[in-house]
């Protein structure tokens, strides 16, 4: 059921161009225009690496959050105003299926957009590779899972596609902005940059440039992402099959 359910939202993402431009170019052309401003500063502020490394990293969690906070809520949360929900479970489709299928969705996207991003820091910038890959990786398929639960949480609660949406971009650029994905953190008060290292946003960056710095796993980042993981598709199955 998942597996024919998210073949399904493939398809219909290709007759939709606008969610693929919002999903993978969005975080693509902020990343350039970053990247290049600051590729010559680096130091404390920047996290000890250089300026195109600390965007690159800040913009790979992007691929995933932009979709766990507005692509999926919104897509997810339209189907439930719209009926479609009702229309799966008469088919017999488990609530379950429908929130593992929106997951593997995002993931997809998720992936393509970090390849393109990666493909094009390495072009343009010439930065240097991750110090463990495969850290990198690990950090990156976890924020996928805590993402995914967002995402389907929030679609499973809002009314509407257009109250997700708005939710969404709150969520995702009063967050983002604040933990790298504009002014570095360094610049900001100590106090706000310890609340926002433990949102969603802040520990996947955080799990995804330890590893890229050669610094190991952040444990309290990968965790915590497992642990939102959890509760999210937990309680996204819980309400959706009371829907």
């Amino acid at each position: 059921m998942t597996a024919y359910l998210t073949w399904t939202e493939v398809k219909l993402l290709t007759r939709e161009p606008h969610v693929l431009v919002l999903s993978l170019m969005f975080p693509i052309l902020l990343m350039f225009l970053l990247a290049a401003a600051f590729a010559d500063h680096g130091g404390p502020v920047f996290a000890d690496l250089n300026g195109t490394q600390f965007y690159v990293t800040a913009y790979l969690s992007a691929a995933i959050s932009v979709m766990g906070f507005m692509g999926t809520p919104t897509h997810l949360a339209g189907y439930r105003e719209s009926g479609v929900l009702r229309r799966f479970r008469a088919a017999a489709f488990s609530s379950r299926a429908v929130v593992f299928s929106q997951a593997a969705v995002l993931a997809i996207l998720a992936a393509v957009g970090a390849v393109l991003m990666l493909v094009l820091a390495y072009l343009v910038f010439d930065i240097a590779a991750p110090v463990s890959p495969i850290g990198v990786a690990a950090a990156f398929a976890v924020g996928i899972l805590a993402f995914g639960g967002i995402g389907t949480l929030l679609g499973s609660i809002m009314p509407g596609a257009r109250s997700a949406q708005g939710l969404g971009l709150l969520l995702f650029f009063g967050t983002f902005l604040l933990v790298g994905g504009g002014p570095p953190p360094g610049v900001f008060p100590d106090a706000l940059n310890a609340i926002t290292s433990w949102t969603p946003t802040g520990l996947l960056i955080d799990a995804i440039r330890a590893p890229w710095a050669g610094n190991g796993l952040d444990v309290r980042a990968m965790v915590t992402l497992i642990l939102i993981s959890a509760a999210g598709f937990a309680l996204a199955t819980r309400r959706l099959s009371r829907n």
